[in-house]
C-alpha cells in the first residue's frame, strides 16, 4: 500500500486532528460496503436489481453517517474550546 493511500485512509478514519482512529467512521464505512455487498448478492441470486431502493438506502446510510460524524466532531470541538 502506497504512502498516498495510507494518508487517504488515515484522513477518512481519524478525527479532525488526525491523532486517533474512530469506531464510528469505521462502522459507517463498513455499513456502506455491506449495503453494496448485499445488493450485489441479491442481484446474483435473483437476477434483478432495483436502483431506486438501492439509491434510497445508500443515500440514507451516507446522510445519517455523515450527520452523526459531523455532529460528534462539532460537539468535540466545542468541548475542547470550553
Amino acid at each position: 500500500m502506497g504512502v498516498a493511500m495510507r494518508k487517504i485512509l488515515k484522513d477518512w478514519f481519524t478525527a479532525p486532528g488526525n491523532k486517533h482512529y474512530e469506531a464510528g467512521r469505521f462502522l459507517w464505512f463498513i455499513s456502506v460496503l455491506a449495503a453494496i455487498g448485499y445488493s450485489g448478492a441479491h442481484l446474483a441470486m435473483n437476477g434483478e436489481y432495483d436502483i431506486l431502493s438501492f439509491g434510497g438506502g445508500m443515500a440514507a446510510l451516507i446522510a445519517a453517517g455523515g450527520w452523526g460524524v459531523g455532529a460528534k466532531d462539532v460537539a468535540g470541538a466545542k468541548a475542547r474550546a470550553a
